[in-house]
């Protein structure tokens, strides 16, 4: 114990014993041990208690931050009926029990009915589990790719470059949940609200919010799709022109079966004085294959009656 302390402690034993009736004389030693009690709070304990109160602020401070980010790791968005989950497979607050993922590859007009493989499912309690195996029917040829693009990025079909071009291809950039053979909504799969909500938006393909969206693609064969594209026009969706300056670049090698494609929004052009619609464009898309999904994405799930 600090000398101070020991003198601190032995002026609190003699005011703690200190009772009326006292003599002249211990009233007045009483009285200075009190001046020198409270000298020395003023002087030396003060800062200690500061100390000490300044290190409790930061650990509470810090537990603070423990708790903000334990409730943001399973973040739920219910906005627009809007159900995400954030570097996890869990869709938190999940409350309507088990749904199969489903990959849709056309249209049954006899049967008024959308034809598609399971793809996965989601569990009662949120868990999302993708494991693709079936094949996909009723492909088109991955050269017709610049026809049926729906990201409509590139402006000039004739910069594609394919390899294995007649092998039959297919891609989603979402994945639609059904139950009890009814569809309830969809899932879509990157690192922002926005980017996924834009990328399967044809009035919202040209936005510039940036992020990434996962696509999935089922081929027959090995094949490849390349392109790129420096390209200057107008991309406004009202009558005022809009000119902007967009870079794309397609790179994309598939193995036979299932694969992942990754779109990138690289960069934003900013018209703040425009109409909401033209607010915003990208300046660069990015489109890559990839082994995964990456372990930063975020599952979005939209209701139909979004």
């Amino acid at each position: 114990m600090k000398p101070y302390n020991q003198i601190l402690v032995l002026l609190m034993l003699i005011l703690g014993h200190a009772t009326i009736g006292q003599t002249p004389e211990q009233q007045k030693m009483i009285d200075k041990a009190t001046r020198m009690r409270d000298s020395l709070m003023e002087c030396i304990n003060l800062d200690e208690v500061m100390q000490q109160a300044e290190a409790q602020q930061k650990r509470m401070e810090m537990d603070i931050i423990k708790t903000d980010k334990s409730k943001n790791a399973n973040v739920v968005t219910a906005k627009n009926n809007v159900i995400s989950s954030t570097n996890n497979k869990k869709l938190a607050n999940w409350n309507l029990g088990v749904a199969d993922l489903v990959f849709n590859h056309g249209y049954d007009v006899r049967k008024d009915k959308v034809n598609f493989v399971k793809v996965g499912l989601i569990e009662a309690d949120g868990t999302i589990v993708l494991n693709p195996s079936e094949r996909v029917p009723d492909l088109k040829p991955l050269n017709n790719f610049k026809n049926s693009n729906i990201f409509y990025d590139i402006h000039n079909p004739d910069v594609y470059q394919y390899t294995n071009g007649e092998t039959g291809f297919k891609l989603n950039s979402y994945l639609l949940v059904y139950q009890d053979d009814q569809k309830i909504g969809m899932l879509t799969i990157g690192n922002s609200e926005k980017v996924t909500l834009n990328l399967i938006t044809p009035g919202n393909l040209y936005f510039g919010d940036e992020g990434y969206m996962m696509s999935w693609v089922y081929v027959e064969k090995d094949c490849a799709i390349k392109a790129s594209e420096d390209w200057k026009g107008d991309l406004s969706n009202t009558s005022i022109p809009l000119i902007v300056a967009t870079n794309v670049n397609y790179d994309l090698n598939f193995k036979a079966g299932w694969n992942l494609v990754k779109t990138e929004v690289i960069g934003t052009y900013h018209f703040p004085e425009a109409p909401e619609e033209d607010r915003s464009r990208y300046k660069k898309h990015r489109h890559t294959s990839v082994a995964a999904i990456p372990k930063d994405a975020t599952y979005f799930f939209r209701s139909s009656s979004y």
